[in-house]
């Protein structure tokens, strides 16, 4: 039960983490160009998460997803909210689809993540599975542009 919601934890820090270099860098270098708060910048910051998880903290037996998803979009909403990259209904939607992007990467990353452990290949297992997962969706976005 304790270890349930350290991949939220993970997140937090991930996402506080890039919140603050993406405010840090509109502050000094106003003319920087900066990646969009898209599907790709959530999945990155989501497989970072897990695989974080995955190395420091040991997988949970058990996901309570319920948690894990207002957790999510909790952290979606308020840290960039908290930075200044978004606002209002901006920072709803943000939140909305980073919990979606957030469960649905959970879920795959950590049924393939459990396949591969097995033999030779499980030190490795998630870096691979994390980069499977962020060029599938890359390939999804683009289908949707």
């Amino acid at each position: 039960m304790k270890n349930s919601y350290r991949l939220n934890t993970f997140l937090a820090v991930v996402t506080g983490l890039v919140s603050l270099v993406m405010m840090l860098y509109r502050t000094f270098s106003p003319a920087a160009i900066l990646p969009p708060l898209d599907i790709l910048m959530l999945s990155g910051i989501s497989l970072a998460a897990l695989v974080l998880e995955h190395y420091l903290g040991g997988t949970a037996k058990k996901r309570h997803w319920l948690g894990m998803a207002v957790f999510s979009a909790l952290t979606f909403a308020l840290l960039p909210l908290a930075a200044g990259l978004l606002s209002g209904i901006a920072a709803l939607k943000f939140a909305a689809v980073g919990c979606a992007v957030f469960l649905a990467l959970a879920f795959l990353f950590t049924s393939v993540c459990d396949r591969l452990a097995t033999g030779t290949a499980s030190p490795v297992a998630p870096i691979l599975s994390a980069g499977i997962l962020f060029l599938a969706v890359q390939a999804f976005a683009s289908m949707l542009l």
